[in-house]
């Protein structure tokens, strides 16, 4: 088993940044690797097959995904759990038109879930199963977790300063980074979401969801759905 974390960005954009992937192992070994978002068709948009084979996943993983995984309820402008976590990206109730601030990550994003639920063996919170411990396939906002995990403030994420900090906050909790690397900013979120799909097995009672339940509507939506976080006490 491997726990995965992808830190995603926008496939609507002029030239899309590659996601970074992190992949854990069950003792804690990091390995980073990148997934190239497929061009987008004019006609089809990001086809569902496409997607899956730019994104690669062992029926055996667990996914954390720092990005959308579903739309508002009906009449909402923001979901529970992007609420509750403050989170800068809003997803609405329907499907955004890629073009301002965030639309074109939370599309790409929210189909992505889609596809990747849709290919099956890979089970979601509440829509598929209500044990945290059997769910495969999860979201994260790394932006909280890291405020759940500084003692102190953790500096300007994408500064030297503030990446040994984070790495040396996931390293005293577990994970091995490759010797003399310093991840980037956006590996550092992928590792962070691995190690929140590592915890729901290694310790799931320092893991909690936060938002409104997954569910599917009569148009085949996936609506809502919990994002991972820590407790309020978290792990050492």
């Amino acid at each position: 088993m491997h726990f995965l974390g992808w830190d995603l960005t926008d496939p609507f954009a002029r030239a899309p940044r590659p996601v970074d992937v992190a992949d854990v192992d069950a003792p804690g070994q990091v390995r980073f690797a990148e997934h190239r978002w497929p061009a987008v068709s004019r006609t089809r948009g990001l086809d569902p097959a496409v997607l899956l084979e730019a994104f690669p996943l062992s029926a055996k993983d667990v996914l954390v995904i720092d990005g959308p995984q579903a739309l508002a309820r009906p009449g909402a402008s923001v979901r529970e759990a992007e609420r509750l976590l403050r989170a800068p990206g809003r997803t609405p109730d329907v499907l955004p038109e890629p073009g301002r601030p965030f639309t074109g990550f939370v599309r790409g994003s929210v189909l992505l879930f889609a596809a990747l639920r849709a290919r099956g063996g890979h089970p979601m919170l509440d829509a598929d199963t209500p044990a945290l411990e059997e769910a495969r396939l999860f979201e994260a906002f790394p932006g909280a977790t890291w405020r759940a995990l500084a003692v102190e403030k953790l500096g300007a994420k994408a500064s030297r300063e503030g990446r040994e900090r984070r790495r040396a906050v996931l390293e005293a909790r577990g994970l091995r980074f490759p010797s003399g690397m310093l991840p980037t900013h956006d590996q550092l979120d992928a590792a962070l979401c691995a190690w929140l799909g590592w915890l729901t097995r290694k310790a799931p009672e320092h893991v909690i969801a936060m938002g409104a339940p997954l569910t599917m509507d009569a148009q085949g939506w996936l609506r809502e759905g919990r994002i991972l976080d820590l407790r309020s006490r978290p792990p050492s």
